[in-house]
């Protein structure tokens, strides 16, 4: 009984507030109304901040991935091996930074998750290719990620149309 009394006591307290402060209370209601309308209807756009906060971090591991692959195809054994190597822990460096990056809209969602699963997959060739290596000296593994990079461009080609696009 304690409790309810509490709670009519407090409803009856609010109801007196609101008598006596109509004007307040109708702003404040009106307010609310607005600020709900248009949370709820605008269209962010937050690629301006992406471009900005998280861009930054994507392109660097990007860059020293695609660098060492570079390397590995200019230089000769056992040197290219050696960066090839470290091109796949570069790429899994690429797949960590994307994956702890968090955009906050559901369009931006679907394109970090597309770069997320061409890091993935590019983790998961390469991993496959090694693993060939091992196995047969002479595999071309260059020419092979060669193939399997031009076969998984697309991939993150959508996300970088999202990142393209206006604003």
């Amino acid at each position: 009984m304690g409790v309810i009394e509490l709670l009519r006591s407090i409803g009856r307290n609010i109801l007196e507030g609101i008598r006596r402060n109509k004007l307040a209370s109708s702003l404040s209601l009106v307010a609310l109304v607005v600020s709900t309308a248009f949370a709820l209807t605008s269209n962010f756009d937050e690629r301006p901040r992406y471009r900005k906060v998280i861009l930054p971090e994507i392109n660097k591991a990007e860059r020293q991935f695609l660098d060492v692959m570079s390397e590995a195809e200019d230089e000769q054994e056992p040197w290219k091996l050696l960066y090839f190597i470290e091109a796949h822990r570069r790429a899994k460096n690429a797949l960590r930074v994307a994956r702890s990056e968090h955009p906050m809209t559901p369009a931006g969602k679907k394109a970090q998750a597309e770069l997320i699963r061409y890091y993935e997959l590019v983790d998961e060739e390469l991993a496959i290719i090694r693993t060939e290596m091992s196995n047969n000296e002479s595999y071309d593994y260059i020419a092979e990620w060669k193939k399997v990079e031009a076969q998984l461009l697309p991939i993150r080609a959508r996300w970088e149309e999202w990142l393209a696009a206006a604003p």
